[in-house]
């Protein structure tokens, strides 16, 4: 791949192959290093006719982070309770920096109450804009398995958001929650 490519779907990537990588482990350092990884896997083998680039990207930060994930298992439990209260601290330090808002800030906090699948669904569809097909590529699921997810997902939301039911539910493809 030629630098100038590389460097134009860095440019317009990074930033959401970062924050679904966050959304996966959240921790700022190692979502920081995934995502380079994720591009240096770029350079070495996306062609660059290649129409599909951010879900591929997004298929590979996955990939990563359960590579990353499975090493960390491996290790001691009392890693993983250290990584917790650093995990909690980043959440704290992140989430005063990346969401301004109180709105934006409660959603954000409801959504990371959402189980690991659901999570990543609703983080793929509604922050990083991609489709339905799109999210069954990188999660391994069917477009109906995806649907029924967010779908379920939406209505957890509004549950725990208080929010009015059928509200917001008309369309299937809607990207309001």
């Amino acid at each position: 791949m030629e630098k100038d490519i590389l460097e134009k779907v860095y440019e317009q990537y990074a930033k959401q192959v970062y924050l679904y990588l966050y959304s996966l482990c959240h921790n700022h350092a190692l979502s920081e290093d995934l995502m380079q990884e994720t591009f240096l896997k770029a350079l070495c083998s996306l062609e660059p006719a290649r129409a599909d680039i951010l879900p591929w990207l997004f298929t590979v930060a996955r990939n990563l982070y359960f590579d990353a994930w499975r090493k960390e298992k491996r290790r001691s439990e009392r890693n993983k309770k250290i990584q917790q209260v650093h995990k909690e601290q980043e959440d704290r330090d992140l989430l005063g920096e990346l969401i301004d808002k109180e709105q934006n800030k409660r959603l954000y906090e409801t959504v990371q109450r959402l189980d690991s699948t659901e999570r990543e669904a609703v983080v793929l569809y509604y922050f990083s804009g991609l489709s339905q097909e799109e999210i069954g590529c990188v999660l391994g699921k069917s477009y109906s398995n995806i649907r029924v997810i967010l779908y379920r997902a939406r209505s957890r939301l509004k549950e725990m958001l208080g929010a009015p039911e059928g509200c917001g539910q008309e369309g299937g493809e809607t990207h309001g929650i």
